[in-house]
């Protein structure tokens, strides 16, 4: 009876070491293929999720972020909401299904995007519900109700009864999504009042100067735009979010620079240093991407040799079919030229 007891503890020992093994590897296979997705590898990303169980909602989604990477947005959001089935009670799963949606809406028809319009409300508010003191989601969903149209779920006074909740848990987030507001409904003093009062609160936030530079370029206003994202990227960072914001506003001045059809070599210096010092990540702008506007910027001062070598990269390393057109279109242009 004694060895009978024995062989069960000794069995038992041996089923929960190989659980926990299993639960490490596959924990070790998801942060290489996280690792493989941020540096760009999105092939051996994707292998290494392949060959392992679908144990947590994070295989799924992360293949959810490599399909959206190479523009497959109709896969993508079958594997999130195959993973909604799944686990119904994650928020980051509803998060994501609506940036996979909103990329959806931005190519759909004019008969089928009122519909994704509303899926991507829904999850929004999903993940609000789920999750009500994640400043992302809820800014996100502020941002949808001042933005969108009436007629497709725009809703200003929704938008103000989620700032006053956003407001008792993340004030920062809240000044910031009140100056989206008040610049939309053109409200100039209270506009006014909040930057003031932004300024004097948070003067080393480059998420605030990031912010009023996206709201400016979004409003036309390239010049005002350009002015407080040099601010942003001024601020010496102390944590990763303004790490974030910064080389958020270094990738718009590029961006503003086109706009302008100016300030050529600040944005070239700009897009370069965020090449040179970005750390990856699945929400930073890709560097493909930004590859290609330094190619446009080159184009622009003439710098046919150095346009084709970006172009040349660009071709070469993005994942995304779309992008890599474009960039053989130009690439044709300048051998014509």
């Amino acid at each position: 009876m004694s060895n009978l007891r024995n062989k069960t503890m000794y069995i038992h020992a041996i089923l929960l070491f190989l659980l926990f093994a299993h639960s490490t590897l596959t924990h070790a296979n998801l942060e290489l293929s996280q690792q493989a997705f941020d540096e760009g590898n999105l092939h051996l990303a994707q292998s290494l999720l392949i060959e392992q169980p679908a144990s947590s909602y994070k295989k799924p989604l992360l293949l959810a972020h490599i399909a959206m990477r190479r523009d497959d947005y109709k896969a993508a959001r079958q594997q999130i909401e195959e993973a909604l089935n799944l686990y119904p009670t994650v928020p980051e799963l509803y998060f994501a299904h609506s940036q996979v949606v909103a990329k959806i809406a931005e190519q759909a028809s004019i008969f089928s995007v009122a519909g994704h319009i509303k899926s991507l409300k829904q999850s929004l508010i999903k993940a609000v519900e789920l999750a009500p003191e994640h400043a992302d989601y809820r800014s996100a969903l502020i941002k949808f109700y001042i933005n969108a149209p009436s007629m497709f779920g725009g809703d200003k006074q929704e938008a103000k009864r989620h700032i006053e909740k956003l407001e008792k848990t993340d004030a920062f987030s809240a000044l910031l999504t009140r100056l989206w507001l008040y610049a939309r409904l053109d409200e100039q003093a209270k506009f006014t009042y909040e930057l003031e009062q932004g300024v004097q609160q948070y003067p080393l936030e480059p998420a605030l100067y990031h912010t009023l530079g996206a709201l400016y370029y979004e409003l036309d206003k390239p010049q005002l735009a350009l002015s407080y994202l040099r601010q942003a990227t001024e601020i010496k960072a102390q944590t990763k979010t303004q790490q974030k914001y910064k080389a958020l506003s270094l990738v718009l001045i590029g961006t503003v620079s086109l706009q302008l059809e100016a300030h050529y070599d600040e944005g070239q210096k700009a897009l370069e240093q965020y090449l040179n010092n970005m750390t990856p990540s699945h929400d930073m702008p890709d560097k493909s991407q930004v590859k290609f506007k330094l190619a446009t910027i080159a184009i622009q001062q003439n710098n046919g040799e150095i346009a084709r070598q970006w172009l040349q990269a660009v071709i070469r390393e993005t994942p995304s079919n779309k992008l890599k057109r474009e960039a053989k279109s130009a690439l044709k242009k300048l051998t014509r030229s």
